[in-house]
């Protein structure tokens, strides 16, 4: 039912509980390094994450004392399948909070931080029995509704963005890990910094760099897209595209076109995203909260493509916000087939448009490059 990798001293200053996908896991890895940036001690923050392979390969390399739980979400289908889960759902999250109570007895926490996503549900009814004070942190436009029922009895509630309807909520920035944070994109600073990066994937850092990625778990619909583009134009010689597709789409080869001009690179994903940004001088990506959060704090022209199946349309709402302070362009999933090809190609050529659209992400972004989130779980615990 669960696996621990615990201290010899229990003893652990925070917990920070969420998980099921990268999009979970990443933001409680930031928010780690900003209470390590702190003064605090790796191995006095600990994590409730499931045990779903996704976080356990992000948690394998740190120092950090885990405990990884068999839990599910409820599922919104009425599919066959999904009650099923459901069903299954209920006495499983019954167990992982009676296990994650023992496991903070021990532990002792100052502080429980809720980053959502299915895994933290059991935390957070553990931290409620044991009175320990919750900051549950909401990255979504529109929360969702985990977050909601959790925010009514948190300590604290620290926001992506301003205005939010949470009781008591505090605009902290979104929660974005160190490299991609303090990544500077300006050529004075670090004039080979591009050329290192375009290295890594076999770019040549002179061409105009696309990145094209489609979430944690890879998007179809943004590989079918970027696919359909690169044989219409495979003659671009002056165009490099980086594609994360996705662990579930690498098994389906695709490649340019024999004797194409434009330089194509596939990859199922990359451990480090700070080398991603740092080449992207367009980008075409879903709207989920941890990619529009990177995507601003770095400022990258981008083209957003929101899944048009997220949980409460939070990923259109998120993608409609970043449009309408002018931090991108965005065409809806049923639109993909008319306009994809006519508004990436308008990023590619028009460098005053691009330059327009990175200049109002970065200034969306600059919260998210503080550390106000870790300062608000330090006045939480005291």
């Amino acid at each position: 039912m669960t696996t621990t990798n615990v201290p010899s001293s229990p003893r652990v200053f925070a917990v920070i509980a969420g998980g099921g996908t990268a999009g979970h896991i990443v933001p409680a890895l930031a928010i780690a390094e900003q209470l390590v940036d702190r003064g605090r001690a790796p191995r006095s923050i600990a994590f409730v994450a499931s045990r779903r392979p996704s976080d356990e390969r992000l948690l394998a390399d740190t120092e950090h004392p885990r405990l990884l739980l068999d839990v599910d979400g409820l599922q919104r289908s009425l599919s066959p399948r999904a009650v099923l889960r459901t069903l299954l759902a209920l006495p499983r999250l019954v167990v992982a909070t009676a296990l994650t109570t023992r496991q903070f007895r021990l532990w002792r926490p100052r502080v429980v931080v809720s980053v959502g996503g299915f895994a933290s549900e059991p935390a957070v009814r553990a931290a409620g029995a044991l009175r320990i004070p919750v900051v549950v942190v909401s990255y979504d436009q529109r929360p969702g509704l985990a977050t909601r029922r959790q925010a009514r009895k948190a300590a604290a509630v620290a926001t992506a963005f301003a205005g939010s309807p949470l009781p008591g909520a505090k605009h902290t920035g979104a929660p974005v890990r160190n490299g991609v944070r303090r990544l500077l994109r300006n050529s004075a600073a670090d004039p080979h910094a591009r050329a290192r990066a375009a290295a890594t994937f076999g770019i040549d850092p002179r061409r105009r760099i696309i990145v094209v990625m489609g979430g944690s778990l890879g998007s179809q619909v943004v590989n079918g897209a970027i696919e359909e583009f690169v044989r219409h134009q495979g003659s671009r010689s002056d165009v490099a595209i980086l594609h994360l597709a996705g662990e579930r789409y690498m098994s389906t080869a695709f490649a340019a076109p024999e004797g194409a001009a434009l330089h194509y690179v596939r990859r199922a994903s990359h451990h480090d995203m700070s080398e991603v940004w740092q080449i992207a001088d367009v980008t075409v990506c879903r709207a989920g909260a941890s990619t529009i959060a990177e995507l601003i704090t770095v400022g990258s022209a981008a083209l957003v493509i929101p899944w048009a199946q997220a949980a409460d349309d939070h990923q259109l709402v998120n993608a409609r916000w970043l449009r309408d302070n002018g931090g991108a362009l965005m065409v809806e999933e049923s639109e993909v087939g008319v306009r994809f090809e006519t508004e990436l190609l308008r990023l590619i050529d028009d460098s005053v448009l691009r330059e327009r659209l990175a200049a109002k992400s970065y200034a969306l972004g600059a919260l998210n490059r503080s550390s106000a989130i870790g300062s608000l779980v330090e006045s939480v615990a005291r």
